[in-house]
């Protein structure tokens, strides 16, 4: 299949859920059901090495991002999203483990997932949601989604779009969330609790079709200092994945943790996530922390206005070359403006980077960025 067939199939999908309910007697409608939404994003990266292999270099890209939402009957939502980037930033050159840019680039939004016929497509997927009482709801997702939507959230540190842009500080990166694959979620919401489920099939970097499972308990909790979110989640994959041997297969599993919690109310909060995997399988991390602040303008007069500030520390597992990794990073994000559906922001962003390898050495560098973002 070509890449302009391939690239029409995405944008396909997402017309073909406008076409199937744009009739007339839906028209009147339009306005309560049908929603569109999309993101321009435009990053630029300096990285300059400090120690370990690599020359200083510099990228950037650009993403744009569409996102069709219709809701024909109560209860019930089908979406699609797709993504067309340009340019691959720094991924590709970085000497780092994780990647200094968590968003999906160009080369991360073909083939997704090994599908020959997926270029750009994200998520396709119909949920349900049941009211049972007031205070208790039932909800049920399928399709093509993405497990960060249901486990691993966080309110100041899992938007690469708005808030940081390193892989670390978006979701646990030993929690190994897959995305953009064919699978289900459940959802219970009673009061301030929620239980949320999630089971997918996917294709690993060894080449091999896995399932994937994970349950998540969340809490929110309303003091006078502000909200606060407290979540536990497990998962856990059969054995598809390779032994450090190379030869026999292990699954992976493991638990995180995700906490945030306003201290001063709509000014100052903080985050908080932790985790751990078994290290049978071949994976170059076993355990992992990270923790930060978010700042709200309002403290200057621009509310709108915030300020991130996160720190990560991983531990390398038994069958890596990496000992451990730091990396900190902290951005400013100045908003533009707003008019109607439509609002600008632009973000400066530093980040340090270090990989301790097993063998003395280490890669260890410095990026800075800059990221502008445009929605409606």
């Amino acid at each position: 299949m070509g890449k302009d067939r391939k690239v029409w199939v995405s944008v396909g999908f997402l017309l073909f859920l406008v076409a199937v309910l744009s009739t007339p007697a839906w028209g009147y409608e339009v306005n309560r059901w049908f929603s569109i939404y999309g993101t321009f994003t435009g990053t630029y990266q300096w990285l300059e090495k400090s120690a370990g292999v690599g020359d200083n270099e510099d990228d950037g890209s650009g993403v744009f991002d569409l996102t069709v939402s219709i809701k024909p009957w109560e209860g019930g939502e089908f979406s699609g999203r797709a993504s067309f980037a340009k340019g691959n930033g720094l991924k590709n050159k970085s000497p780092f483990v994780l990647s200094p840019n968590a968003d999906d680039l160009e080369d991360d939004l073909k083939n997704i997932n090994g599908h020959k016929w997926q270029d750009h497509l994200q998520e396709l997927w119909y949920a349900h949601t049941i009211r049972l009482q007031e205070n208790l709801s039932f909800k049920v997702t399928g399709g093509i989604i993405d497990a960060t939507a249901f486990i691993d959230d966080n309110s100041y540190a899992n938007d690469e779009l708005g808030q940081f842009v390193n892989e670390v500080f978006v979701n646990n990166p030993i929690a190994n969330l897959p995305s953009y694959d064919i699978g289900g979620a459940v959802e219970l919401e009673w009061d301030a609790w929620h239980l949320r489920f999630v089971s997918m099939t996917s294709k690993n970097d060894d080449g091999n079709n896995y399932a994937y499972f994970a349950l998540q308990l969340g809490y929110k909790l309303e003091t006078p200092l502000g909200e606060g979110n407290y979540r536990i989640y497990g998962f856990l994959t059969n054995e598809e994945f390779l032994k450090g041997d190379g030869e026999k297969k292990a699954s992976l599993r493991g638990f995180g943790v995700s906490f945030d919690q306003q201290i001063i109310k709509d000014v100052l909060g903080a985050f908080f996530r932790a985790g751990w995997q078994d290290d049978e399988a071949f994976v170059y991390y076993d355990k992992f922390i990270s923790f930060g602040l978010n700042v709200s303008g309002s403290t200057w007069g621009r509310k709108n206005d915030e300020i991130g500030i996160g720190y990560a520390y991983l531990d390398g597992s038994t069958n890596s070359d990496v000992a451990h990794t730091h990396a900190l990073e902290t951005y400013l994000k100045f908003h533009i403006f707003e008019y109607k559906a439509v609002s600008a922001n632009f973000s400066v962003d530093f980040q340090y980077m270090n990989d301790d390898l097993r063998d003395g050495g280490k890669n260890e560098g410095y990026i800075w960025g800059i990221r502008f973002n445009m929605s409606f």
